[in-house]
């Protein structure tokens, strides 16, 4: 579990397509309909960040996003923990 305080965070604007955010929304609530805690946004986000930290993805020479997906589908097939 990461017991970084908060007061080191920053603040981080990124866009992204409605889709993505219902999505994000969904997934949010789909853990209190089951009776856990509403899972924020910013939650999702972060530990999906520490995952491709793990999964340390070859982003040499990527020009678009989908190349980039492409990499670290790649990624999550080779990882050995």
């Amino acid at each position: 579990m990461v017991t970084e305080s908060k007061e080191n965070y920053f603040r981080v604007p990124i866009t992204m397509p409605a889709k993505m955010v219902e999505y994000l929304d969904g997934l949010g609530m789909e853990s209190k309909k089951t009776g856990g805690h509403k899972i924020p946004n910013t939650m999702i986000v972060r530990c999906a960040i520490r995952l491709v930290e793990k999964l340390k993805p070859d982003v040499r020479n990527v020009r678009s996003e989908e190349e980039l997906q492409e990499r670290l589908l790649d990624a999550c097939r080779n990882f050995k923990k």
